[in-house]
């Protein structure tokens, strides 16, 4: 998915030119994508919580495989809705990666699961670079064979189209399924009860009082900033100073770099310096980026250095703030007795809010910009949802310390077991009642793995 966004942004504007959509269809057509991931989201999580991850995944890889090889026939076809109906369908089959979290939780243990979601980030980023070399190496092709049509603008649905026939056929062979689940647990027995008879009590858990709304809020903002500044990086590098399909590739590839610096910072200063600090740091980076956009922006001009600086200190905050906020959400789920499926979808339908409203924001900031109002619209238009989530940190700070509590009892009981004690009433909200020492070991362990 990753590759397919990458490859995409590069020439996705001209694409959009050449069949004739102005700049509000190009803000739409980014957000298609996103905003049908949104919808789909909840389904795919509890589909997935009642089926094996094979079925799921496999058939929206074939979803996602029809929508992009729509989106490269739409040049051939000559009607720009077909670029729409391909990200629909595209955006239907990427709604697979909600199931990342949830299958990633199932593996391994909470304290753990910060460095693996990070890890699989990484490699995210790495689709992300690659993505721009594939269109790199494309600059300049053109191959017609009847009424298929290759070249820049086309490529990335028919590159993307290939992937996912290769990714279908890796789900149908040699993926496996996640281990089941223990059955031990010292959760409250109100919890107990709850659960399989009223799943969205969990949900209310988790999001209320258990501080998810904090971290969706989070992926909210940190996707909405990313999509608004995809969507008017190539319009503004092209018009201000003359850049192509091979510099917007090379700039894309950038970012990507920075993202991965931003990912890896972000896992080492979460087991180091702790959740709540990283997480601080990052919104104070996407702050200053804002900040550096400002100070150097005429109105009507931005300079090359302070743009690239500011989008690179964007990047690198919102990388920074991406694995200790995955892991908080996911301890928290298992904290309050959550449902990972069910609200690994809610979770991704705020990332894909984000990624919907940016590209509309974006979209139009473009179009008020073409009548005169200047770069300053973005600006406007973008710092309030970056403003709101900063000034919500001290309402969350002391559920943060919370959560880092809990997952360093663990890491005490399972490095030197004598330290496990402090935890006993602390694995879920509100538990009582005590354990022997090989039952509390054998419930903290499931208690923080899926």
């Amino acid at each position: 998915m990753n590759v397919e966004y990458s490859c995409l942004m590069p020439t996705v504007h001209k694409y959009t030119e050449s069949l004739g959509g102005d700049a509000m269809f190009f803000g739409l057509l980014l957000s298609t994508f996103s905003i049908v991931r949104m919808i789909v989201f909840i389904p795919i999580g509890w589909w997935a919580d009642e089926r094996p991850f094979r079925e799921v995944f496999s058939v929206t890889a074939g979803v996602g495989l029809v929508g992009c090889f729509i989106y490269g026939a739409a040049g051939a076809l000559g009607n720009k809705n077909y670029l729409i109906l391909g990200r629909v369908l595209t955006g239907f089959g990427a709604a697979n990666t909600t199931l990342s979290r949830s299958y990633i939780s199932q593996c391994v243990d909470a304290d753990e699961f910060g460095s693996v979601i990070g890890k699989q980030m990484v490699f995210d980023l790495l689709g992300v670079m690659l993505g721009p070399a594939l269109i790199a190496f494309v600059r300049g092709v053109s191959v017609d064979i009847g009424w298929f049509h290759f070249n820049e603008e086309t490529a990335p649905g028919y590159i993307m189209a290939a992937l996912q026939l290769g990714m279908l056929a890796s789900f149908l062979t040699i993926f496996t399924e996640p281990p089941p689940k223990k059955n031990t647990t010292i959760r409250k027995e109100s919890i107990q009860e709850d659960e399989g008879k009223d799943v969205w009590s969990g949900v209310r858990r988790c999001l209320g009082g258990g501080g998810g709304w904090f971290m969706v809020l989070t992926t909210f903002c940190v996707n909405f900033q990313l999509c608004a500044l995809e969507t008017v990086a190539t319009p503004l590098m092209e018009k201000n100073y003359g850049w192509e399909s091979l510099e917007n590739s090379v700039f894309f590839a950038g970012a990507a770099f920075v993202g991965m610096l931003g990912m890896v910072s972000g896992i080492k200063f979460g087991s180091s310096i702790g959740g709540r600090v990283t997480i601080t740091m990052g919104l104070g980076c996407m702050g200053a980026g804002f900040a550096l956009w400002l100070a150097f922006d005429s109105g009507h001009s931005l300079p090359m250095a302070p743009f690239l600086g500011g989008g690179a200190v964007l990047i690198y905050g919102i990388c920074l703030v991406t694995p200790s906020n995955s892991a908080y959400f996911t301890q928290i789920v298992e904290y309050e007795g959550g449902n990972q499926g069910l609200l690994g979808g809610i979770w991704s339908v705020f990332m894909s809010a984000g990624k919907s409203t940016g590209p509309l924001v974006a979209g139009y900031a473009l179009q008020r910009m073409d009548k005169g109002t200047g770069n300053w619209i973005v600006f406007v238009l973008c710092t309030p949802v970056l403003a709101l989530n900063i000034l919500s940190i001290p309402a969350i700070a002391g559920k943060m310390g919370e959560l880092d509590k809990v997952v360093d009892d663990l890491r005490g009981l399972l490095g030197e077991g004598d330290k496990g004690d402090k935890g006993i009433k602390r694995v879920r909200r509100g538990d009582e009642g005590d354990l022997g020492e090989d039952d509390l070991e054998s419930s903290l362990l499931h208690d923080f793995s899926s």
